[in-house]
């Protein structure tokens, strides 16, 4: 994601968190409980079809011969939701899914000893995701 990207993306957050036209007031337990439930779906359909993930593993050769093995995943403990409604007179709701993005690595002299070896966590990302609901789903 390139600079633009996440500036464009962090201004449309901070309005969707400080602005009462937008998200007035937050939702009911119902609510939060139906977008908790879509939330960790959500979560394992990225982690499944992710193109970095543990199924598409990166295998890269270093300098020194060894090969490093890569997969990035979303750890579902990490899910934290908001639901708030928005002011307009339709029915809405505006749902956060903010989530840890995690990035794995391990060595080996092989390919192979590299994606069986230990995998240790070496960047994690902090990912938020707006949706909205008018009453037809979670999108």
């Amino acid at each position: 994601m390139n600079l633009t990207k996440i500036k464009t993306f962090a201004v449309i957050l901070c309005l969707l968190l400080s602005t009462n036209a937008l998200a007035s007031e937050l939702a009911g337990q119902t609510e939060l409980s139906h977008f908790q439930v879509f939330s960790q779906s959500w979560v394992t359909k990225l982690n499944r079809s992710h193109i970095k993930g543990i199924q598409r593993m990166e295998i890269l050769p270093r300098e020194n011969g060894a090969y490093l093995a890569r997969y990035h995943a979303i750890d579902p403990g990490s899910i934290k939701c908001i639901v708030k409604r928005t002011s307009s007179k339709k029915k809405g709701l505006i749902g956060l899914l903010k989530y840890i993005e995690t990035v794995y690595e391990s060595t080996g002299k092989t390919p192979e000893i590299a994606r069986n070896n230990h995998f240790t966590a070496t960047k994690r990302t902090r990912i938020t995701e707006i949706f909205s609901n008018t009453g037809k789903g979670w999108r």
